[in-house]
């Protein structure tokens, strides 16, 4: 009784190591890995603007993710983002040249740092700005969850 006591406490044991090796392989986060996903959805986030598609634009974001423009309220879920989207699209924006500068977190999420160019007809610059975004994975793809940005325009004069 002892031995087979013994046996089956190796054999458990055994199990459950190698149940932890495959999950911390399965659980690994590589940062340039992410970087690539971003580099590529940053790409056809901005197809959206070029194609008119909202559909594009909105499935880049979590189902609960927000925009945060400057001196507007904060736009929360898919319905804010294609009111939004279609007030972009109302000013004229054709396409937006994103410029990462820094990507940094891990597996619970990552933060990107960089600046944009709100592009019109004949690519003509309609903003220039900054932004963060905050990513987070979501049906194993990164998507944006919140994305913070304002110009770096001078204010109008008064």
């Amino acid at each position: 009784m002892k031995k087979l006591c013994t046996i089956l406490f190796v054999s458990v044991s055994l199990i459950a190591c190698n149940e932890k090796k495959v999950d911390v392989i399965t659980n690994t986060f590589d940062l340039e890995k992410v970087k690539a996903e971003i580099a590529a959805s940053n790409k056809t986030y901005s197809d959206g603007f070029a194609k008119g598609d909202s559909s594009l634009f909105i499935n880049h974001y979590t189902k609960d993710g927000c925009i945060m423009p400057a001196n507007a309220p904060k736009l929360c879920g898919p319905q804010a983002l294609a009111m939004f989207f279609k007030g972009a699209m109302g000013m004229g924006v054709k396409s937006i040249n994103l410029v990462t500068e820094e990507v940094m977190g891990g597996q619970e999420g990552v933060v990107e740092i960089g600046t944009y160019d709100l592009l019109g007809d004949a690519n003509t610059s309609l903003d220039k700005g900054k932004f963060i975004v905050a990513w987070k994975l979501e049906d194993g793809k990164w998507k944006m969850h919140r994305d913070i940005f304002t110009t770096s325009n001078p204010a109008p004069a008064k």
